[in-house]
């Protein structure tokens, strides 16, 4: 095999682990049980656990940056760009526990800060969204998006940490929706909204 599918292969192998069963009880041992890898190899690549799970939040915000770049360019409308993009997070999000987010934050502290520095650089691309879903008349017209979009990821990043979803009983995937809905009927006008309605009736979430 070549160097670059190995590594892939134990980050993806790697996130899929830690999203199972969280960062205290992961470790290199199970992770190459998983993969049928030798853990030489994977030291190769990554000589500590700590290198590893650093590597593996790369991976994971990766994937989100991935869906931004996939969505924006395949999806025409801006709406159901917002729509699509806050989807795939909130499925993302769920992925793992609450519990053990707060055990990421609390073990990892330098990886969360690197996760709110990535929420935070996503303001352009939402600008990007809102500003676009203006121009084609599907936002409100009363809105500057760029303070708009500022206020959107600070209020993401502030509220929505690993505390609040345990201290307040919610539910990552559904809170993160609910949320949505909120700020689309903020935003979007009437024909904006009715992109929406029409998006989920046909594709169920």
């Amino acid at each position: 095999m070549k160097q670059e599918p190995q590594i892939d292969q134990i980050l993806s192998g790697g996130f899929e682990s830690v999203a199972d069963g969280g960062v205290r009880s992961f470790t290199v041992d199970a992770l190459s049980k998983r993969l049928a890898m030798s853990k030489k190899t994977i030291y190769k690549f990554f000589p500590t656990k700590e290198n590893l799970i650093h590597g593996i939040m790369h991976f994971a915000l990766d994937q989100i940056n991935s869906v931004f770049i996939k969505v924006m360019k395949e999806e025409p409308n801006p709406v159901l760009q917002y729509i699509k993009i806050m989807e795939a997070i909130s499925k993302f999000a769920g992925r793992t526990p609450v519990h053990k987010l707060v055990e990421l934050k609390s073990l990892y502290p330098s990886i969360w800060d690197h996760v709110e520095t990535f929420r935070l650089s996503q303001q352009r691309n939402f600008y990007t969204i809102l500003k676009l879903a203006q121009e084609q008349g599907l936002a409100r017209d009363d809105i500057d998006m760029k303070v708009a979009s500022v206020v959107y990821v600070n209020v993401v990043n502030s509220t929505f940490q690993p505390e609040f979803f345990l201290k307040h009983d919610l539910p990552i995937s559904e809170t993160i929706r609910g949320f949505v809905k909120v700020v689309a009927r903020g935003i979007f006008n009437e024909k904006g909204r009715a992109a929406i309605n029409q998006y989920y009736e046909h594709n169920r979430v």
